[in-house]
């Protein structure tokens, strides 16, 4: 595959599909395969000059794996303004599909308080998948992994158009969607891809990295709930380094004998909502000059919801490393974390198994990410 040029990959990807799909193609998704799915745009985009923008989302549900392609087809994104990538999950009070729960919370509530927990749950729950680009074939693209994680909780890939240009302290909550494609058999025509598209197409620029941070790292410290599941000897370290949109965490149980059953030590960097969180808000209405997020004007509880509580993103689930040592190492496209105060692992008690709650479960370690000490 590697000997072929990347753009007829992707046109014979899509005749593929396409076929596919002409021929009813209605089976439920193979478990490990890789699905495509056809972006609709939203009126939004349509009011932008996007509206005849085409493209695809190839996922692997198991695998965290997630490729888009747009093909602009003459169209220019308006001044200022970033297309971002996201994967949803509906909130408690948005419809039916939602897999928030308390399984996850066996040993304390998200955040350490249950109100918060009242806020995460009742909003949907957008993962963030990084900054498209544009790539060496002219189209807008974005490759993305999450390390030992799935994507089964999902309802739906996004990709919203971020006025505020991520830039600086932006906001990391979703702006106006301007295109949607499903990921479940009931929500959109999926088609089985035959064969390798990660990696295929990659950005041509690096985005709004910030090489004058290097890197830097935040020392991770026991939360009074780590005492509940056996982990109050833990510790840890996060490494962020902000010349090309990583971070790297690592766990050192010191002993702790952790709970029974399974361990999965989740890392998430945090910025706090409205109503409260570590650290300050960045929540804030300049990603949205192009609509609002979730796309309903109607929907204010919504999207007062999704403002008020703190947003935490995922940076994968620790994996073993010998010894007491877990670790992940995380990267996502175009991106910098400038507005999280803190970095944050969970102990998910569900076992992030399939259709599992993809918000955070109890926190067991945390550390503040002091914003004058990213001088490396």
């Amino acid at each position: 595959m590697k000997s072929l040029a990347p753009v007829l990959l992707i046109a014979l990807l899509l005749a593929l599909a396409g076929e596919a799909l002409a021929h009813g193609e209605d089976e439920e998704p193979v478990s490990g395969a890789t699905h495509i799915s056809a972006f609709t745009a939203t009126q939004f985009a349509e009011e932008a000059g996007l509206g005849e923008v085409k493209g695809f989302a190839f996922f692997d549900s198991d695998g965290a794996r997630l490729f888009i392609n747009l093909s602009p087809d003459g169209a220019s994104l308006p001044e200022g303004t970033v297309l971002e990538g996201w994967v949803v999950d509906v909130g408690r009070f948005a419809g039916s599909g939602y897999n928030a729960s308390v399984a996850d919370q066996t040993y304390g509530p998200p955040f350490g308080d249950l109100a918060m927990d009242v806020l995460v749950s009742a909003a949907p729950y957008a993962l963030s998948t990084g900054v498209l680009q544009l790539d060496t074939e002219g189209n807008w693209s974005l490759d993305f992994h999450i390390p030992n994680y799935n994507f089964s909780p999902y309802d739906v890939v996004v990709i919203t158009a971020e006025s505020d240009g991520n830039a600086g302290d932006w906001d990391p909550r979703p702006g106006a969607p301007f295109f949607s494609a499903g990921m479940r058999e009931d929500n959109a025509e999926l088609a089985v891809v035959p064969m390798e598209v990660f990696g295929m197409v990659g950005p041509a620029d690096a985005g709004m990295l910030d090489p004058d941070h290097g890197h830097f790292e935040v020392e991770l410290a026991p939360t009074p709930l780590a005492a509940n599941a056996g982990l109050e000897l833990a510790s840890g370290v996060a490494v962020f380094h902000a010349d090309h949109a990583g971070i790297d965490f690592f766990i050192d149980l010191n002993g702790s004998p952790g709970p029974e059953g399974c361990l999965v030590l989740e890392g998430w960097v945090v910025d706090a909502g409205l109503f409260g969180g570590p650290g300050v808000s960045n929540s804030s209405d300049s990603d949205e000059a192009h609509g609002p997020p979730f796309g309903d004007i109607e929907m204010v509880g919504l999207n007062a919801a999704v403002e008020a509580a703190p947003y935490a993103l995922s940076t994968g689930v620790a994996a073993p490393m010998g010894e007491s040592m877990l670790g992940a190492g995380y990267e996502i496209p175009g991106y910098n974390f400038d507005p999280y105060d803190a970095f944050v692992v969970t102990l998910e008690s569900d076992c992030t198994d399939r259709g599992f709650d993809p918000r955070p479960g109890t926190p067991v370690l945390i550390g503040m990410i002091e914003r004058d000490a990213h001088d490396h």
